[in-house]
């Protein structure tokens, strides 16, 4: 709201000094026109009629020269630069004080929603889907156990035992990781808030990634919750 009245302050006081006192219609029409090319002029680089979410246009807002802001991260201090901090106290929105206090808020929150994200992943995967997974790492190696001692050769049955136990070690492995990214902490949230996006994100990305692949190999019976294929396809 304060940067929209902000450019209809701005509009409107570069009509008035074009237009002048007491305007007639037609001054006022050329006034309008010449504010609107001159606007046009500066700013173009910003017009855009075509996808925005689209990486065709991010390649092409930074080609302009746009601020291209990725995640919340690299936007938070946007929220404490001086423009935004003169932005609003010119409007008598926001004391320095007032938008400093706001911006360690915002980063404060994302961190703790991100830092109880981050744990219940680990809760989850340690007390849910692991069990699950040596649940069915047992079924596979009891089968290959008596199969073998009925003299009947499972070479192939094996083969799966060990491709399956690659898979839980990957879960293991990527567990503890995320297990010892979220256990940083720092007195400053933007420290903080960088190590959630350079450590925790990516480690909570290859959790997912580990347990998205045993979904697709755990009995259905084993798993303990519901997967894609009931969310999306079974009603």
């Amino acid at each position: 709201n304060a940067i929209a009245a902000e450019s209809l302050d701005f509009m409107a006081t570069e009509l008035e000094k074009a237009a002048g006192n007491n305007p007639t219609p037609a001054k006022l029409q050329t006034a309008v026109l010449g504010v609107l090319k001159k606007v046009l002029k500066e700013h173009k680089r910003i017009v855009f009629d075509g996808d925005g979410y689209s990486q065709d246009w991010h390649k092409e807002a930074e080609k302009r020269g746009l601020p291209h802001l990725r995640d919340s991260v690299e936007a938070f201090p946007v929220l404490k630069a001086k423009k935004t901090v003169d932005l609003f106290k010119k409007y008598g929105v926001l004391n320095k004080a007032e938008v400093d206090s706001r911006y360690h808020i915002s980063v404060e929150k994302w961190v703790k929603q991100l830092t109880i994200e981050a744990e219940m992943m680990v809760s989850i995967a340690r007390t849910q889907i692991l069990p699950a997974a040596l649940k069915h790492q047992t079924l596979i190696a009891e089968a290959a156990t008596a199969t073998e001692a009925a003299g009947v050769d499972c070479e192939d049955t094996v083969q799966s035992l060990e491709h399956f136990t690659g898979l839980v070690t990957a879960l293991r492995t990527s567990l503890a990781a995320l297990d010892a990214a979220v256990a940083h902490e720092d007195a400053d949230p933007m420290k903080h808030a960088q190590q959630i996006k350079v450590k925790v994100r990516p480690a909570m990305a290859d959790l997912r990634t580990a347990v998205d692949t045993l979904e697709t190999h755990v009995d259905a019976g084993l798993w303990p919750m519901p997967t894609y294929r009931e969310l999306l396809f079974l009603k």
